[in-house]
């Protein structure tokens, strides 16, 4: 294998235009305020072989934290959720690349109805090798150490970083990576003991370039943070079905929904504080208490990144919310908890099956009964939707990827609404990339990372 001390360091255009017979490139982010597009390519011998084998990547980062009014120094000029991309022509941090005949580039012109919609939305796009070789350099300075640094992340941010990977000239396999490079503790007097990386829940994806998991898209991996960059430090080789197309991606059609109504008959006491994890799915909306409405027959909307959410109250005692109804516009849950004293309730819908259908309204939910009649006061509850992948990445399967098809590989980090001030002060940085090795000649490609001998630093 390549020995390390000889690296050859390659520029960013070098790296786009490409040349070389294996390497690594990698992108990343920083939270909104430092990002960069930094590679490094090893080569046996100190020996360029052009024409070989081109890997290009480009990115669309986005973060959906503090809303811009009060945190704007944690987006791009496009606002939030935008951070950063490349291509980004106008460095306004959504994804965009125009020629000085104005005309935008795609793998295919007619896979997108609307161009400019495509972009706007977030799409990441995708380009041709010709069009890659003259991405101006990322209008944003590098991150002094890791490629990924999160801290003052506060709990129910999330993160999501799409990358668009690219072989030009030959055939090739290619390997996921990741790596934890950095843990900082912010000595919380409330702190449990638990890192970060051990809250923050992550997880990699086959996406179809519009930055959001799908049902029916193929899952890579999931679990903690610190799992998943554990798993993908061992390397990960892509994979994908050879009968799918693998050119330009049709925009992601909505999952079907179920629309169907919750009510007590569906609810499951279980003890203790249940979460939206607990039952493998990824996102939550958590209201508190103190946020519902206090007089029957009132209603409060709530607005999410993902829809609205409208709580009625219908019975209140003591000052304390006992039941309410709810409706949800933009999204589903697959499971509703709802929190009151020493215990939860959880409700959701069997769909005959394996799975769970997913509902728009409920109605008469409220926590636990402590009496045959009367129950606990709410104190909050969670709306609970998206599954999270399996926490085991695929099986091995050599597959090359062909020249000129891009692959949109999804990369997602959130913090549990339920996590408390023991975070306050953490912070946590890793590094994601990719490695390429060339399939001619090659039947039997050996995990660069098996040992991690061959990554480059």
């Amino acid at each position: 294998m390549t020995d390390k001390t000889n690296d050859i360091e390659l520029s960013r255009r070098k790296i786009l235009a490409g040349i070389g017979a294996v390497g690594v490139a990698s992108a990343g982010a920083g939270l909104g305020t430092t990002a960069y597009f930094s590679d490094r390519e090893t080569f046996e011998g100190n020996t360029l072989t052009a024409g070989q084998l081109d890997l290009s990547v480009t990115w669309q980062q986005l973060y959906h934290g503090g809303p811009q009014s009060s945190r704007p120094g944690d987006y791009g000029d496009a606002e939030r959720p935008f951070v950063n991309a490349y291509p980004d022509h106008d460095g306004d941090g959504l994804q965009s690349f125009e020629r000085e005949d104005g005309v935008h580039a795609y793998v295919d012109p007619d896979a997108y109805d609307d161009p400019e919609a495509a972009a706007e939305a977030g799409r990441n796009l995708a380009f041709t090798c010709a069009e890659i070789a003259t991405f101006d350099e990322p209008s944003f300075d590098p991150n002094d150490e890791s490629l990924i640094e999160l801290d003052d992340v506060k709990p129910g941010d999330c993160g999501e970083l799409t990358f668009g990977i690219k072989l030009c000239d030959n055939p090739g396999y290619i390997w996921l990576h990741g790596e934890l490079t950095d843990e900082g503790d912010g000595d919380h007097p409330e702190s449990s003991g638990a890192e970060l990386a051990d809250l923050i829940q992550a997880r990699a994806w086959y996406d179809d370039g519009d930055n959001v998991f799908q049902v029916g898209e193929t899952p890579i991996i999931g679990g903690t943070l610190r799992e998943v960059l554990g798993a993908l430090q061992e390397g990960v080789l892509l994979a994908y079905d050879p009968d799918d197309d693998l050119g330009v991606p049709e925009p992601g059609d909505s999952p079907e929904l179920d629309g169907i109504t919750l009510t007590h008959d569906d609810c499951e006491v279980v003890p203790g504080n249940p979460t939206c994890f607990d039952y493998g799915l990824f996102r939550a909306i958590k209201i508190e208490s103190e946020d519902l409405p206090t007089t029957v027959g009132d209603s409060e909307t709530y607005a999410t990144p993902v829809g609205d959410v409208t709580i009625t109250v219908t019975e209140v005692d003591g000052g304390d919310v006992r039941e309410f109804d709810f409706e949800l516009e933009g999204f589903e849950a697959t499971a509703v908890i709802v929190k009151g004293g020493s215990a939860a309730n959880v409700c959701r819908r069997p769909d005959g099956g394996d799975g769970y259908l997913t509902a728009d309204a409920g109605e008469g939910l409220g926590a636990p009964l402590r009496t045959d009649e009367d129950r606990y006061g709410v104190s909050h509850v969670s709306f609970c939707y998206d599954v999270v992948p399996p926490e085991e990445p695929p099986e091995d399967v050599p597959v090359c990827f062909q020249p000129s098809n891009t692959q949109f590989i999804g990369f997602e980090w959130c913090l549990p609404t339920d996590v408390g001030n023991e975070v306050q002060g953490d912070s946590v940085s890793f590094d994601l990339s990719f490695y390429a090795e060339q399939c001619r000649h090659n039947p039997d490609p050996q995990n660069p990372f098996s040992d991690d001998e061959s990554q480059s630093d």
